[in-house]
């Protein structure tokens, strides 16, 4: 193993250690692009295939989380409405 496989092992275990203990969620997917980067170069691919990986795979799952995370949180109160108060009773 060279120096990249140690780099991106490190850096995936520090970010996910990071995540766990701060909860938070949003650079989770960040330690599974180190993740698969790692596996890549256990696997004998080049450090531009790599970093392609880290980007992409990073990227996927944020925006697939994310996207999920947002319309779970807002399909309650409808679209333009998350400031509105309930109208007051008048009786």
């Amino acid at each position: 193993m060279n120096l990249w496989f140690w780099g991106w092992l490190i850096a995936a275990v520090a970010i996910a250690l990071v995540s766990a203990v701060m909860r938070d969620r949003a650079s989770a997917p960040f330690a599974l692009g180190a993740g698969v980067a790692a596996a890549m170069d256990a696997a004998g691919l080049t450090p531009s295939a790599q970093w392609i990986a880290f980007v992409g795979v990073s990227a996927a799952v944020f925006i697939v989380f994310n996207q999920r995370r947002h319309r779970r949180r807002h399909d309650r109160r409808g679209l333009g409405r998350h400031g509105e108060r309930p109208p007051l009773d008048e009786s």
